[in-house]
C-alpha cells in the first residue's frame, strides 16, 4: 500500500498564512518600527535680525524692503513690478505713511507731526492739494 506524501493545497495555504503571521509577530517584537527621517528638523529661530530685509519675486526683484533711512529711522517701502516705490511707511519728523500712484508721484500722507498732530494730504494729478489737520483743526485747499 503505497501512501500519497502531497499535502493538499488547503494545507500549504494555512501552513504559509500561520508562518507569515508568526513572522510578522515575532519580527515586530524584535525590531518594533520606528519613523526614519533623512535629518533632524531644524529648530525655529525665534529672533532673526538684520541691517536690511527684502522680499523679491520669483524674478528676484526686491518687491519689499525693510531698511533703515539715512538719518538711521527704520522704513518699510513696497514696490510696483515696474521698482516704484508704491506705499512707504516709516519714521522720521513726520511718522507716517505714503501712498504714490504709478508714476511715483506722492498722492496721499497721512502723518503725525513731532508734537503728536495729525494730518491727511492728498494730492491728484493736477497738483491740486487737500490736507486735514484735525488736531489743530485746520483744512486747507
Amino acid at each position: 500500500m503505497e501512501v500519497d506524501m502531497v499535502p493538499s493545497r488547503h494545507v500549504l495555504l494555512m501552513v504559509c498564512l500561520v508562518s507569515s503571521l508568526t513572522g510578522g509577530l515575532i519580527g515586530s517584537l524584535v525590531a518594533p518600527i520606528r519613523p526614519v527621517t533623512a535629518q533632524d528638523a531644524s529648530p525655529v529661530a525665534k529672533v532673526l535680525s538684520a541691517e536690511e530685509f527684502r522680499l523679491v519675486d520669483p524674478s528676484g526683484q526686491a518687491r519689499a524692503v525693510l531698511t533703515f533711512s539715512s538719518d538711521g529711522q527704520p522704513f518699510l517701502h513696497f514696490k510696483d513690478k515696474n521698482d516704484v516705490a508704491r506705499i512707504s511707511i516709516g519714521i522720521s519728523s513726520e511718522t507716517g505713511t505714503s501712498i504714490r500712484d504709478v508714476d511715483g508721484k506722492t498722492r496721499v500722507v497721512l502723518s503725525v507731526d513731532d508734537e503728536g498732530f495729525p494730518s491727511l494730504v492728498v494730492r491728484d494729478r493736477n497738483h491740486q492739494t487737500n490736507s486735514f489737520h484735525p488736531g489743530q483743526g485746520k483744512s486747507h485747499r
